[in-house]
């Protein structure tokens, strides 16, 4: 199926953008964005329809730039796009960039091979304005495309973050378990190498067998890793486990001689940054990048590359206590005298921060070096659960693709198990973002006895229509009576305590369900688990509808309180807690502003959480609307789509 989208504002270059994918075209703001680059727009789903489209374009001159999927691309660029006269330039949007830069390569017109959306617009947006240079556009039609393309410039990754690294430690732990295959990723880490070539030479040279100072150099990309970046740690998880070996056997050298010394990083910190720091003394912070320290302060300060500007603004020197006795702390290591590697992910104690008045003044902020994950036991219990829980798995791909749903990063998390028969994994990632259609096509290859594809099944029946309410209830009901996995009862009792509160408003028998759901999880998984969390939603809007707003209160807070102990600050669940919070605030006038307030966080949550659908998805709508009703001094009731609730 195709669709062509036209406006009156869109440049008259003569130039078309082809858009091929299974999910092409579903944000409408990306479409306004590319019509303001291209003076047609075609989005696919269809490949035969896609081609013949193509083909039947006039051969010169060269007009057509095709993005298109990695699955697609693989398909039909070599053999079918590539020898095209009319088709200009190739852009390729996918997970497994290694994988398909391997095919891309042989192909002139791919521009780019890039799993971050942003990076591809941006590449277009540069090929575009090459060609544009001579006939520049009105100023007011390229301030009004900055406007519009904002939202997509590619952000850097976080360099801190707090002390939530649950899911990150959880990837990184599954790289370096020990593969059947030594040589897994070796072939990732070369093409990488190849994708590199300014170094590839100094890559190629890195030895498993080398000691760290003979091939290490602070200018490799390899090394440039950021501990929530899951992608990029598969792509050289071969390198990364490597070199975690290396850097762990000479921290074991290292200590016998140096148990306990001062380390100094130096760095710019922004505004923001600095506040951040002030407001956590005696909280813990965590680097998410490797950090190349100095034993001596004023070579850390001389090490401060001069890039002061509006956003970075104060020059800062970390001061890091370590203590070989802590235990389970990042490994450690001397790459030169005086110098001492960190590996990325290092988690401190922030113990004070005070301002250096000198005539090159900066911050110093002390630091003590902490074990790498939370000791608490109750964080302990939730980390070998979902480790245990991923090695059961006994595929790495496949439990990288689990852990990005954890971390709600639902479209990275799809586009990983593209092309994989992972069809439960895909149908809940549909619910998710709304999409029945697609969900009931991937529930079809599932078997129709299994109880977790069942649920999903009663899902999307609830969701789709009022009519096929009472056939989920049906679903519901069975797995109720037939499952002998309590997680899986739990929840059907917490879907159908949903139809109780919503539908058929029989509230005693919500809250029986939904108590019992979470009765059950409280009782068969971690005590921060984020589904025991989510379970107690559904008994706040219970006594919500009761009108026992204390009760109700008492029930969202309890589940943000556990949100808070196990969950990125960013997290998707975090907008469920805080509607609820909102609707109980929302009652007495006093509070009414703290009530959007927490409105106004769930939203902007739930926004970066499904950009490509925010403008229709449920849950974006119903905060609107309760946004709305709050400012007019309205009523609230209990939330009705489910996907408040699971």
């Amino acid at each position: 199926m195709a669709t062509s989208t036209e406006k009156k504002q869109s440049p008259k270059n003569g130039l078309a953008l082809v858009w091929l994918d299974d999910n092409s075209g579903q944000d409408p703001e990306i479409k306004t964005i590319f019509l303001s680059l291209f003076e047609q727009v075609f989005f696919f789903t269809d490949p035969t329809a896609c081609l013949e489209l193509i083909e039947s374009a006039e051969p010169e001159p060269p007009c057509i730039s095709i993005l298109i999927s990695g699955k697609y691309g693989h398909m039909l660029v070599p053999t079918r796009l590539q020898p095209l006269n009319q088709v200009k330039d190739i852009y390729v949007y996918c997970m497994d960039i290694v994988r398909h830069n391997q095919w891309a390569q042989q192909c002139d017109k791919v521009q780019c091979v890039e799993s971050d959306f942003p990076k591809i617009l941006k590449h277009i947006q540069n090929d575009i304005l090459k060609l544009t240079k001579q006939n520049p556009q009105p100023m007011e039609i390229q301030n009004e495309q900055e406007q519009e393309q904002q939202e997509y410039i590619p952000k850097p990754l976080e360099r801190f973050k707090d002390d939530n690294n649950i899911y990150d430690q959880l990837a990184l732990n599954l790289l370096l378990q020990n593969s059947d295959d030594n040589n897994d990723g070796v072939e990732d880490f070369e093409n990488y190498c190849q994708i590199h070539e300014e170094e590839n030479d100094k890559l190629k040279n890195f030895k498993p067998d080398l000691s760290i100072k003979e091939w290490y150099k602070r200018d490799l990309s390899a090394i440039h890793l950021n501990s929530t970046d899951i992608i990029q740690l598969w792509t050289l998880r071969w390198f990364i486990r490597s070199f975690y070996r290396q850097i762990t056997d000479e921290c074991n050298r290292f200590i016998k001689d140096t148990p306990k010394f001062i380390a100094n990083y130096g760095t710019w910190l922004t505004t923001d940054e600095l506040d951040g720091m002030k407001h956590r003394i005696g909280d813990i912070i965590i680097f998410t990048e490797f950090l190349i320290t100095h034993a001596h302060r004023d070579v850390a300060l001389n090490s401060i590359v001069d890039k002061k500007d509006e956003k970075t603004k104060y020059k800062v020197i970390f001061e890091i206590n370590v203590d070989a006795e802590t235990s389970h702390i990042v490994p450690y290591c001397e790459i030169e005298t005086d110098q001492v590697l960190f590996w990325f992910g290092s988690r401190y104690r922030i113990m004070k921060i005070e301002f250096i008045e000198q005539e090159d003044p900066y911050w110093l902020i002390g630091m003590n070096l902490c074990s790498t994950l939370n000791k608490n036991q109750s964080i302990q219990n939730l980390y070998e659960y979902y480790l245990n829980d991923l090695n059961k798995l006994n595929n790495i791909h496949h439990g990288f693709g689990r852990i990005l749903m954890y971390k709600s990063l639902y479209y990275q998390a799809e586009k990983w198990f593209e092309n994989t028969n992972h069809y439960e994994e895909l149908a809940e990632l549909a619910i998710r973002q709304n999409h029945c259609e697609q969900a009931n096509q991937y529930l079809e290859k599932l078997p129709e006895d299994s109880h977790d594809a069942n649920l999903l099944r009663a899902y999307v029946n609830i969701l789709t229509s009022d009519d096929n309410i009472t056939k989920g209830r049906t679903i519901l009901m069975k797995i109720i009576s037939d499952a002998t996995d309590k997680i899986v009862r739990a929840r059907a009792n917490i879907a159908l305590g949903f139809i109780s509160l919503t539908v058929t408003q029989q509230i005693d028998q919500a809250l029986e369900h939904f108590t019992l759901g979470n009765d059950t999880l409280c009782k068969n998984l971690p005590d921060i688990h984020p589904d025991i969390a989510k379970s107690f939603i559904g008994i706040g809007y219970t006594y919500f509808v009761r009108h026992d707003i204390n009760q109700a209160e008492k029930s969202f807070q309890t589940a943000f309180d556990i949100q808070k102990q196990c969950l990125p600050y960013k997290h998707y669940d975090f907008a469920r807690t805080r509607n609820g919070l909102g609707h109980c605030l929302a009652i007495q006038k006093q509070t009414m502003k703290q009530a959007l307030s927490e409105f106004g966080h769930a939203i902007n949550i739930l926004i970066r959480t499904f950009r490509k659908e925010y403008k229709k998805h449920p849950e974006v709508l119903l905060t609107r609307i309760d946004i709305e009703r709050v400012q007019k001094g309205k009523e609230l009731g209990a939330r009705n789509t489910i996907l408040d609730y699971i």
